[in-house]
């Protein structure tokens, strides 16, 4: 063994390696960990309050404990600029701020009045906020949001993240990321679609459901009398979710299959004994020049989708129809579909013709005073109810395209395929209309439906 430790010490990188232990080891063990000097932040939130701007952290702080919960906490700054009021959050905080984990940037509509861009630029380019990271609006304050959803990962296994989901598998389809917002904002157009989330009073949220309750004529019940959610949003407020601050009981029944594992998409819906609650209800905020010009509902939000082949899922309803003596609803889901797209100039007008192909499965009928039950009997599309679902659709689609015409906006790339497909006569076309963004107003669009069952 002496001649082994002799032979270890002849050589010299034996001797560099004791080196390096005796002086680094103990700066290792004893110096602080990095969670003492900076802050991991998951959520941001920004207001504007009386003049002034306000910046909302949700940080993550490691504590040692036996439940292997995380400590949330909410720290905020306010200052006559984003730059000021988050340099304030940070000494409030007591530690640099670390913006590279931030999942989620809430703003409030007070926000969007102005161009939400000059304060969102300063995050992306100074606090390095990443630009895959879930771009949402408020009915309330964004520091609200984040007081209320400090428990949501603890109670529901929830992030906020995955409360207001943006691809093809979650509740929006489209996508509300900020990087998204960006490429609509510098975009020739500059329009862009954000996600929106509602905070009521448990008393508003109660007299929500059932004012839903009573007008709604579609809603489901199972056997259990656990409501019954399919796809990822209707017109009759089956995607809506809602999340409370404090304790959740979960209700998992019925989730679209496209559902990520652990989110509430598609109508889950949460109780709660807390006083505020977030819902999700599928509606989205449109932006011109980065300030809201109109608020989304799920329905507006659909037709906009409708050209999107990943938007799948959506529920389409149509009511009055005659069976026998019966007068029905029928709640179909779109569970696939095929675009099929071209762009002309027919006598120097621009016609965008689109086809598809769309893979319906009936989910629900409801009927007058009796229980309807799903069965071979109603799987068939038959010619009533394919001339109400072509007629159902292509109103949704017409009405989403008012809203896009009324605020010259573009958020479905009309510009962008008449660019590429037919870039001489678009480029003179422009010029003899002289504003890009007023161009989806001179479209004559040609809508044709092929509904098969699934």
């Amino acid at each position: 063994m002496k001649k082994f430790f002799k032979g270890c010490l002849k050589n010299p990188m034996v001797i560099v390696f004791i080196l390096i232990l005796i002086f680094f080891m103990p700066i290792a063990i004893y110096s602080p960990g990095e969670n003492k000097n900076r802050g991991v932040v998951t959520a941001v939130g920004i207001d504007k309050v009386d003049e002034l701007y306000e910046v909302s952290l949700l940080t993550f702080i490691p504590t040692a404990n036996q439940t292997y919960k995380d400590t949330n906490s909410v720290i905020s700054g306010k200052g006559k600029s984003v730059a000021d009021a988050i340099y304030k959050a940070q000494i409030a905080m007591g530690r640099k701020v670390g913006l590279a984990h931030a999942k989620t940037t809430i703003v409030n509509e007070e926000l969007l009045k102005e161009d939400v861009a000059t304060h969102i630029d300063y995050l992306s380019r100074v606090a390095s906020l990443p630009e895959n990271t879930v771009f949402i609006c408020s009915n309330k304050t964004a520091k609200e949001v984040l007081e209320t959803s400090k428990t949501l990962e603890s109670n529901v296994g929830l992030k906020l993240e995955q409360l207001i989901g943006f691809n093809a598998n979650n509740l929006y389809v489209t996508d509300t990321s900020l990087e998204a917002f960006y490429k609509g904002y510098y975009s020739d157009v500059k329009s862009s679609i954000i996600g929106y989330l509602t905070i009521m009073d448990e008393n508003e949220v109660n007299g929500h459901a059932t004012q839903d309750e009573n007008n709604s004529t579609a809603s489901s019940k199972n056997s259990d009398g656990s409501s019954d959610s399919q796809g990822s949003g209707s017109g009759n407020n089956e995607g809506e979710n809602i999340v409370s601050q404090k304790s959740v009981e979960q209700n998992s029944t019925g989730q679209s299959s496209g559902q990520s594992e652990g989110q509430a998409g598609g109508g889950g819906q949460s109780k709660s004994t807390s006083s505020k609650q977030i819902l999700n209800q599928g509606e989205a905020v449109l932006l011109k020049n980065g300030k809201l010009v109109q608020k989304l509902s799920i329905e507006q939000l659909n037709g906009i989708n409708l050209l999107n082949p990943k938007a799948l899922n959506q529920i389409v309803t149509i009511n009055d129809v005659k069976f026998e003596d019966k007068t029905l609803s029928f709640n179909f889901r779109i569970k696939n579909k095929k675009v099929l797209t071209s762009t002309k100039f027919e006598n120097g007008i621009p016609i965008y013709s689109a086809q598809l192909i769309l893979g319906l499965e009936l989910v629900e009928i409801v009927g007058e005073h009796e229980e309807i039950k799903i069965n071979t009997e109603f799987s068939e599309i038959t010619p009533e109810i394919a001339k109400k679902l072509d007629y159902q659709i292509k109103k949704e689609f017409t009405d989403a395209l008012k809203v896009l015409r009324e605020n010259k906006t573009d958020v479905i790339g009309i510009n962008d395929k008449f660019f590429r497909e037919n870039r001489n006569s678009y480029l003179k076309y422009i010029d003899k209309i002289k504003e890009i963004d007023n161009f989806i107003n001179f479209v004559n669009f040609k809508l044709s439906l092929i509904i098969q069952p699934d």
